[in-house]
């Protein structure tokens, strides 16, 4: 996108629009960040700005220097040193106006959570909020569309999807009455455990009756539910054939993944228990498979419980993930259509590629995922764009996403070694913090491997492996 900004229009309003744009919209919050850092260059570069921190402690030596120039009676030294020290912080004074700014630009957190997307991790009062954040950003959107000629088309297709968005208080008006249910089920295990009889058939009884209910309305919310997650856009159309090719020329492949049916029930428990989980804790972790196996066969018939329903369900029912786009990471197995990485995994595989020096990433090992997302903040539109010929709208760089090295590896041999793979997305964990997920090792699990470490974690044994895909599967839900 080109700098078209309304006559008088000073840049700097618009990048403040941007920045609180992309706090809200946070499935297109690299594309807001990105256009704010093109406009906010050619006045405070990326470099001038971390310069400026060191700028301050130049300042301090010049003015020693001086006072030694001084004491020195070297007056043409005190006098060059003077005005040296001078024009810096004239400098600093006139890029204040713009340093918090460019703060909130080129320091910004890639991930943030949408606001809009199910889950306890946004906390009690996140349901009341929402009416006013949708208000809020609507008039941002607005606004941003009248002074960036550049980004108005844009701005009125977001503001067409949000008015559309049902909020958590309407779209889940019966998740008091789960949130209730689920209490039940909880001290009913825990009673269990310490073989209180008396307190499991009281609370089997209360817990009865919510399964009475959900076997009443699961035929009435199942169109809602899947029109609310299911995604409009088609994600299994091919790409166009001169992207497709030039996808090959830095270590691409356009690759058809087809629909797992088989683990269609593991998802429709996953959707209907979307505002059940809370972030991760010991405890939940000590007690969370047992709870994910009383919700799997209470739910779906003992028929359709495979070993692949087992490894979603106990991951995605007991966890909280987002994807790199800060919404709720709800694993799609509809077929899809995606650029992927093909190169073949072995005990080290570490060899350069035209990808990777685009993204000027000197390996493809002991990467620290914070390492990949900057680079990817930076370079990855700009790879979409130009080496690729996709619009960065529609169209999105990213770790492989869990679902899809799941199946594609299962026929690539993938998940066979003893290291693991960057996935898209983060789980979270006990105060709202982000651990990267990661997987595919081999001795535990192999393709169905899924774990979390650390956003600053980059232990040699992790590889990264890049794909594609269409942005539309990264939205958690659509209305």
């Amino acid at each position: 996108m080109g700098d078209k900004l309304m006559p008088e229009t000073p840049a700097i309003n618009v990048i403040s629009l941007l920045i609180e744009a992309a706090k809200t919209d946070t499935i297109y919050r690299d594309v807001y960040l990105r256009r704010a850092r093109d406009l906010l260059s050619p006045t405070l570069d990326e470099a001038s700005f971390r310069a400026l921190g060191s700028t301050q402690k130049e300042i301090d030596d010049v003015l020693r220097r001086t006072r030694f120039a001084v004491l020195q009676h070297d007056w043409v030294e005190a006098g060059e040193l003077s005005a040296q020290a001078e024009q810096m912080r004239n400098r600093i004074d006139a890029l204040a106006s713009v340093s918090g700014l460019a703060r909130d630009v080129y320091d910004s957190d890639p991930v943030a959570f949408d606001p809009f997307s199910p889950g306890k991790h946004l906390g009690p009062h996140a349901q009341a909020t929402q009416a006013g954040l949708r208000a809020q950003l609507l008039q941002t959107l607005a606004s941003l569309g009248k002074v960036d000629t550049a980004f108005g088309a844009f701005c009125e297709q977001r503001r067409g999807y949000f008015s559309g968005l049902e909020l958590a208080s309407s779209a889940d008006s019966g998740k008091a009455a789960s949130r209730s249910r689920l209490e039940l089920e909880q001290l009913a295990l825990e009673a269990a455990e310490r073989g209180d009889i008396a307190a499991v058939q009281s609370l089997a009884k209360e817990l009865q009756h919510y399964k009475d209910e959900d076997r009443k309305d699961s035929f009435r919310s199942e169109p809602s539910a899947k029109s609310r997650y299911a995604s409009p856009v088609s994600l299994e159309s091919p790409f166009p054939t001169e992207a497709s090719a030039r996808a090959r020329e830095i270590g691409f492949v356009e690759t058809h993944v087809p629909a797992l049916p088989e683990v269609s029930a593991a998802v429709e428990v996953i959707h209907s228990h979307a505002w059940d989980p809370i972030p991760s804790t010991p405890e939940l972790e000590h007690e969370g498979v047992l709870r994910t196996e009383v919700l799997a066969e209470s739910k779906v018939p003992a028929q359709f419980i495979t070993e692949e329903f087992k490894i979603l369900a106990e991951q995605f029912i007991q966890q909280i993930f987002i994807n790199s786009g800060g919404a709720r990471y709800l694993p799609r197995i509809s077929a899809e259509t995606a650029l992927v990485e093909d190169f073949a995994e072995s005990e080290a595989n570490d060899s350069p590629s035209k990808l990777l020096s685009a993204l000027g990433l000197s390996r493809r090992r002991g990467l620290a995922r914070s390492e990949i997302e900057n680079a990817l903040m930076r370079f990855g539109a700009q790879i979409v764009a130009d080496q690729l010929n996709l619009d960065p709208i529609e169209f999105r760089l990213v770790c492989i996403p869990y679902d899809l090295y799941m199946r594609l590896g299962r026929e690539r041999g993938w998940g066979q070694w003893h290291h693991w793979t960057h996935f898209d997305g983060y789980g979270v964990v006990q105060g709202n913090r982000l651990r990267a997920l990661v997987g595919g090792d081999g001795r535990f699990g192999g393709v169905a491997d899924l774990v979390s470490i650390s956003r600053t974690d980059g232990r040699d044994g992790v590889y990264a492996r890049f794909a594609v895909v269409r942005r539309a599967r990264m939205v958690a839900r659509w209305r």
